[in-house]
């Protein structure tokens, strides 16, 4: 039952009643702080949380998972056209509490549930359910940014309802850690009985899967349809979402997704016995840990640390970002090697919607300190194989590199690439690759096949690139799709709010399957382009306009899509390959050099 005539009550079944706020200007409910999961012991599976009696209060942002200080992380920089990040002296940093999620839901789909059950549950709103950002090190779901509350509203104004839903699932240390001494802990447990409950690492991705799920058996409640789910995600959220369609355990989370900036390969893979050894030493030392002690020892040590000390821990200046691990049961091999296995990615999700930014390393620079010609030498070291052929490459993707300033520039583009650039293509070229790729090219509605699209985001917002300089910077298209009260009331232009509405315009119909032969107000193709055959080498392009482009001047147009060019995707397609064959065959400490973005090693300097 609801009651919106005061604030908005709801009761889910099988948890208890839920009292949440709401918004009559929008005539939208937030229910925010909902548990999906609790964590009852460190580096251990979540379960699910106990029923509550009464009624909770889901008016108030939840705790969310430690972590650094707010200087320390990246999300303070997407968010950089808010006035507040995450509030040290407000938030609440709790390792247990923190699986909540924030729903976002219409008064009329509220209602709908409620009065017309069997209608709603037959045509029950698309959901959109949004992974946030931040190198799997920081973030939470209380960022104002997230608030779905704008775009819940537009699409009650286009006759499309959509829930939108934003867990927040466990970070840095807390959700990203394994090393041998760890894996012997768990083999150990009597507790853990499956094979799944005994990886270690990846209890972030796990803890995800638990927020699916979630909404999988809830969501109906709210009036969402559980068969109509869209996975959205940003950098290391849409890194999680290219994992989930991996993860044999994982299938059938979602239906579509909307990548933003990244894929699964933007944040490869790491191993327990190599890369997290070196996470484990520098926790060791990092909380000056006797070195003489067993790693039996040092480990139950590491399981009494404050959370709170061990989110501190990963905001320092040797941590990078965080992966997930090759555990060999949800992830069965280097995500280097799996992610090009068109036949391993997950069937059930029938469209696609990936790209990424015109600027987006630039923001980045100051973090990794690769401004000068030694941080760009290491960076070139660690990520050109050194054959001549590969260095003649790079030579010519990066041009000659001389100075400080050209090193800065080149280093800016190296990091699009690696991180943004050729993880995208290699997942696009992957599923386009599918059996069932949708090849049509009529501007009717097609087939069962896969749906799949290409963008590119070149529009900047005024006030911030006056400020920053940053251009169309990683983040600013979240602006825009969430289209949050701060920057609608004091950052967009008259011309940029027009234009967020056209982005959630085109997000909505994507989450209802709507995107052939839907055209705008005006006429325009509401979707004008689509990746509709194989893409090998980029060669097809040169003939075909196949990527959404969101211009710098507020437009959506088609071009061709050779943005990176030929060179610069097999330049990464070597390093790719390279650093796979490195880490495979050589365990020194030479070979962790290799792509590794993680821990500063002693001499390391520049980008890490």
């Amino acid at each position: 039952m609801v009651n919106l005539s005061s604030s908005p009550q709801i009761h889910v079944v099988n948890q208890g009643i839920l009292q949440g706020s709401f918004d009559s200007s929008k005539r939208v409910a937030r229910y925010l702080n909902v548990p999906y999961g609790v964590v009852q012991e460190r580096w251990r599976p979540a379960v699910k949380p106990e029923p509550w009696t009464g009624v909770r209060d889901a008016t108030k942002q939840g705790p969310i998972c430690p972590q650094g200080e707010r200087e320390d992380r990246f999300t303070s920089r997407i968010s950089s056209c808010t006035p507040v990040d995450i509030d040290d002296e407000t938030a609440e940093f709790d390792e247990k509490h923190c699986l909540n999620l924030n729903i976002f839901v219409h008064e009329d789909t509220l209602k709908k549930a409620t009065t017309e059950p069997a209608v709603a549950n037959a045509e029950g709103a698309a959901v959109i359910v949004f992974i946030h950002g931040g190198g799997y090190r920081d973030g939470a779901n209380s960022l104002e940014l997230y608030d779905g509350s704008n775009l819940v509203h537009q699409a009650a104004k286009l006759g499309r309802p959509v829930i939108v839903v934003v867990p927040n699932y466990r970070l840095n240390f807390h959700g990203f850690f394994a090393c041998p001494e760890l894996e012997e802990d768990i083999k150990s447990d009597p507790k853990l009985t499956t094979d799944y409950e005994r990886v270690a690492g990846n209890w972030g991705l796990q803890d995800q899967r638990l927020a699916f799920e979630w909404v999988h058996n809830n969501i109906a409640t709210f009036g969402g349809n559980p068969s109509n789910i869209t996975a959205m995600g940003e950098l290391c959220g849409a890194s999680s979402i290219g994992y989930h369609m991996l993860i044999p355990q994982h299938r059938g989370l979602f239906h579509q997704a909307i990548m933003h900036s990244s894929a699964s390969n933007g944040l490869p893979t790491i191993r327990s016995h190599m890369e997290g050894k070196l996470f484990f030493d520098f926790l060791v030392d990092y909380f000056n840990i006797p070195k003489e002690l067993s790693g039996k020892e040092k480990l139950e040590l590491l399981k009494k640390v404050p959370s709170k000390e061990l989110g501190r821990a990963a905001g320092s200046n040797k941590v990078r970002l965080f992966s997930p691990y090759v555990d060999g049961v949800m992830i069965l091999e280097d995500i280097r090697v799996q992610v090009h296995k068109a036949d391993m990615l997950d069937h059930g999700v029938k469209a696609v919607m990936i790209g990424n930014m015109s600027n987006g390393g630039e923001m980045f620079l100051s973090v990794i300190g690769a401004d000068n010609l030694k941080a760009f030498s290491r960076i070139q070291s660690k990520f050109c194989p050194p054959d001549e052929a590969s260095q003649q490459l790079w030579e010519k993707v990066y041009g000659k590199v001389k100075t400080n300033l050209s090193a800065k520039l080149g280093s800016m583009h190296v990091f699009e690439h690696h991180t943004f650039a050729y993880p995208i293509f290699s997942t696009l070229r992957a599923l386009s690759k599918r059996k069932d790729l949708d090849s049509t090219h009529s501007s009717l509605q097609g087939g069962e096949g896969l749906k799949l699209y290409q963008f590119y985001f070149d529009s900047c917002i005024k006030a911030m690139d006056e400020s920053h300089g940053w251009g169309a910077h990683h983040g600013i298209d979240l602006v825009y799709v969430f289209g949050p009260d701060y920057a609608l009331e004091k950052v967009l232009t008259e011309e940029e709010k027009r234009f967020s509405e056209r982005v959630q315009t085109m997000w909505i119909h994507f989450a209802y399957g709507e995107t052939a032969g839907m055209k705008t107000k005006d006429g325009a193709e509401l979707f004008p382009a689509r990746i509709t055959q194989p893409v090998d080498d980029y060669k097809h392009h040169s003939a075909a306009k196949e990527a959404i482009v969101f211009t710098p001047q507020l437009t959506v147009e088609a071009e061709h899509a050779v943005r990176e060019g030929k060179d610069a995707m097999e330049l990464w397609e070597r390093s790719e390959k390279w650093v796979h064959d490195t880490r495979r065959s050589n365990n020194t400490v030479e070979a962790l050099r290799v792509g590794f973005m993680g821990v500063a090693l002693p001499e390391d300097i520049g980008w890490n």
